[in-house]
């Protein structure tokens, strides 16, 4: 018996399914590499955590200074470099903007923005000073300068005006540890509000 081939009709049903298979499948594969990217990001801002720690502990428990500020040259990222000593960690997978390939790129193209009120305000922050510092917030995953985040111009936001990570950013405070949140579960608590000190 001599077999026949696929009509037009079930060509086509064929088809059909398979587009609606790809668009329900597309998304949830760009969520995991994103969900991937995100973990990658966090452990850099953990590594980072992690410098200013050290950091911290070999300057008289000073905090680094963001480095614009008087006779402080060096920029926050230059400062922790030697604790780090990989500018491939001042780098967020997800940025729009360009990471650092090497040392002397730090300082221009990094995708983590010190918290430029904590300490560029105080200066030279000492750590005794800061009485909450699981809740004070030293780095957002971002390419902006932190003034309070997520307010819409800038904080935790990439330059299309969305959060970098599944509606969310990496952040990194002061006792060291890092963590992903939603904009709306850390909008008023930064490093220089008087409520941590």
């Amino acid at each position: 018996m001599k077999r026949g081939g696929f009509t037009l009709i079930e060509l086509l049903v064929v088809i059909a399914i398979i587009a609606i298979l790809a668009a329900i499948l597309f998304p949830v594969f760009a969520r995991a590499r994103e969900k991937a990217r995100q973990s990658s990001c966090l452990s850099n801002v953990k590594q980072l955590m992690l410098a200013v720690q050290q950091y911290v502990q070999d300057y008289d428990e000073r905090v680094p200074s963001h480095g614009n500020w008087g006779a402080v040259s060096l920029h926050w990222s230059e400062q922790i470099y030697p604790y780090v000593k990989n500018p491939g960690v001042f780098g967020c997978p997800s940025a729009a903007s360009a990471s650092p390939t090497t040392e002397d790129e730090i300082d221009n193209y990094f995708n983590f923005s010190w918290n430029y009120y904590g300490n560029g305000a105080l200066r030279w922050l000492k750590l005794a000073v800061i009485r909450r510092p699981a809740e004070a917030l030293v780095i957002l995953d971002n390419d902006y300068y932190i003034a309070n985040p997520w307010r819409g111009d800038g904080g935790a936001i990439d330059n299309e005006g969305v959060p970098r990570h599944n509606e969310g950013a990496n952040i990194g405070f002061m006792d060291g540890h890092g963590k992903w949140m939603k904009p709306t579960n850390y909008v008023d608590v930064r490093l220089w509000d008087w409520r941590l000190f």
